[in-house]
């Protein structure tokens, strides 16, 4: 069911589905909201069941070229779980998941239940299904999140090159590993994007937290995430749920090394905007609309001139909770804040304010304090746009020598000579300039740096009289004029 308030865009995700749509965003109310999600049932989940079926006969028959017994795989489980995901190198959000659906301890027909005792789950779901937020398409396209094993073992089966942008149930075929522990469990990993699969093969080992893949959407999945399944046994009839609670009846411990909690309020990322985020919807890649660097005076698409957009992303905000945020001068005292207290749970939810700019050069931070951690996103005001040339030496020389010409810091640029790096060498007399382009999108062009290449002299030699002569008699020898002299005779 989808909901709608005044003032509020609401958009939605399928689990195993997302659909997103922007919203323009007033400059005295935030905008944004919850970010819906419709949980799969029964007759369309992340696995059917003849996928199930396929993948037991798999298992079995793999097991048998590995000389695996059955006998040796235990119904009790001993093998503790990491956590599945992580970020990749480089990728600084402060967070970028939610739990779209624990697996339904309730087996009756249209019932559910998770191990809380709660509803976030869907009918007949086996597994935990970690979702990607925000940004889910375009954190897949720059492999931003990791799928990592949970605990070590061996590759008892995998499937790769699978169509990884699917936006509705289907019968297609998911890019997944599954991993046979020392104790027999199995755990499934489950929507990887294509071609990201590890390279190892079946039959090869795994250590904790080894790379597995990339979270994506292929398979029975409409949005990138990753369903994560635990058997005790080679069947899905052994199913467990690592989380321990009140209606696990499943199993009567936790199979995480570290069990998180079933609400976790938490703040995933920060950001500053040029202008409102685009969420089109699966499975074309979203536009966050970001920058670090403005150029004042600012003029954003769609806002009052010198405003920008500061938004927050949200995991289970609960009601009753307070999110202080502040924009912060460079010297640390705050130059804006505000509070929003959420006034309904949300799983997972997205905030946007026009606020108006700094004017004054420098690096300033917005920040957002909840649930005791703050989430930082540092960006630059700028008074204008401009673009130098600094030659690393003489800019006239002689043939042979060269100049290093390099412009200043910028997100792109563009030489007169064609080159697009930040440094180019010139080894030939011309009148050079770059345009320099800035993460908000401005530029400027340099006025043109003059380079003058002489041509190398022609050394001569004179003399003033006769070269063949006695012993006793001399000639002198002049060179060419110039400005030092270097005789091969010392």
């Amino acid at each position: 069911m989808i909901k709608v308030f005044a003032n509020i865009l609401f958009t939605s995700m399928y689990l195993c589905c997302v659909d997103l749509h922007s919203q323009n965003i007033s400059t005295s109310f935030p905008s944004g909201g919850e970010y819906i999600y419709e949980k799969n049932d029964i007759a369309k989940p992340c696995i059917s069941a003849v996928e199930y079926q396929f993948l037991e006969a798999e298992i079995s028959r793999n097991n048998q070229l590995l000389n695996i017994q059955r006998g040796q795989q235990n119904r009790e489980m001993a093998t503790l779980l990491n956590w599945p995901v992580r970020a990749a190198s480089g990728f600084n959000d402060c967070g970028f998941y939610f739990i779209g659906a624990f697996v339904d301890q309730n087996t009756t027909a249209s019932s559910i239940k998770d191990f809380n005792c709660g509803s976030n789950t869907y009918d007949g779901h086996k597994g935990t299904d970690i979702s990607i937020f925000p940004y889910g398409f375009y954190k897949m396209d720059n492999n931003q999140v990791e799928v990592v094993a949970a605990a070590a073992g061996t590759i008892i089966a995998k499937s790769d090159g699978n169509f990884d942008r699917n936006c509705t149930a289907n019968n297609l075929t998911a890019n997944y590993v599954i991993i046979q522990h020392a104790d027999g469990s199995q755990a499934l990993y489950w929507h990887m994007k294509k071609n990201f699969v590890t390279t190892k093969i079946v039959g090869q080992t795994v250590a904790t937290g080894e790379y597995l893949g990339i979270v994506g959407s292929s398979g029975s999945s409409s949005g990138p995430h990753l369903h994560f399944e635990v058997w005790s046994g080679a069947t899905s009839a052994s199913r467990q749920d690592p989380y321990s609670g009140t209606c696990n009846t499943l199993n009567a411990n936790s199979l995480w090394t570290s069990q998180k909690p079933a609400v976790d309020p938490a703040i995933l990322k920060v950001s500053t905007n040029t202008t409102d985020l685009v969420m089109p919807g699966c499975p074309t890649t979203e536009t966050s609309n970001e920058s670090t660097s403005f150029n004042i005076p600012f003029q954003g698409a769609s806002l009052p001139p010198g405003y920008a957009k500061f938004y927050i992303f949200l995991r289970d905000a609960t009601v009753g909770s307070t999110i202080d945020v502040k924009i912060l001068n460079p010297n640390g005292s705050t130059f804006n804040s505000w509070t929003y207290s959420p006034t309904t749970f949300y799983k997972a939810s997205y905030w946007g304010w026009s606020k108006l700019l700094p004017t004054t050069p420098g690096t300033y931070k917005f920040q957002a304090t909840y649930n005791g951690n703050t989430c930082v996103q540092n960006f630059d005001i700028v008074s204008s746009a401009t673009a130098t040339i600094t030659p690393s030496g003489p800019t006239t020389f002689c043939q042979g020598d060269s100049v290093i010409l390099t412009a200043n810091a910028g997100s792109s640029y563009l030489w007169s000579t064609g080159a697009t790096k930040r440094s180019i060498t010139v080894k030939n007399t011309g009148s050079f300039t770059v345009t320099v382009t800035f993460a908000n999108g401005s530029s400027a062009t340099s006025s043109a740096t003059t380079v003058t290449v002489n041509t190398l002299p022609a050394a001569t030699v004179t003399a003033n009289g006769t070269t063949t002569f006695c012993q006793g008699d001399s000639v002198i020898l002049t060179s060419s004029a110039g400005t030092s002299y270097l005789w091969n005779n010392g």
